[in-house]
């Protein structure tokens, strides 16, 4: 696979979601369930190969001082490559640049037990939770 050829695009259909979301063993959603999610997400990011969505991860965002990252998901016959870490990269740009200048954002997401060091990579830290993994914060 080459990363050069990984388009970034703002949208997903229904479908889409849903079968990346199953792909990694997340909730299953009908179409209705998963459109409400989809139209009640302020920011999306999803990485396409080859016509095909490999990547997503959505973002909560009050524009104020919360923001909460889910979903995010990376196809797993495309991970090792990088997706996932360009997926964040790209939330974290769009929190930095929809903020005010001088007010700190946090940040929050759960990390599935595992990818906690992952997280780490981009500045989060934990906070325990045995029940759900560990949840991390990141002041943007």
């Amino acid at each position: 696979m080459n990363k050069e050829n990984i388009i970034l695009s703002n949208n997903i259909s229904s479908k889409s979601f849903c079968k990346l979301r199953e792909t990694v063993g997340f909730q299953k959603l009908n179409s209705e369930q998963a459109e409400c999610i989809l139209s009640n997400t302020t920011y999306i990011i999803s990485a396409v190969y080859d016509e095909k969505h490999i990547g997503l991860a959505r973002l909560l965002f009050d524009y104020g001082t919360d923001a909460y990252i889910t979903d995010v998901i990376v196809h797993p016959d495309y991970q090792g490559y990088g997706i996932g870490s360009i997926l964040i990269n790209n939330i974290l740009d769009y929190i930095k640049s929809h903020s005010y200048a001088g007010l700190n954002v946090a940040c929050s997401l759960y990390a599935n037990i595992g990818k906690e060091a992952f997280y780490e990579k981009f500045g989060f830290k934990k906070l325990p939770n045995s029940k759900y993994g560990y949840g991390m914060l990141i002041e943007v």
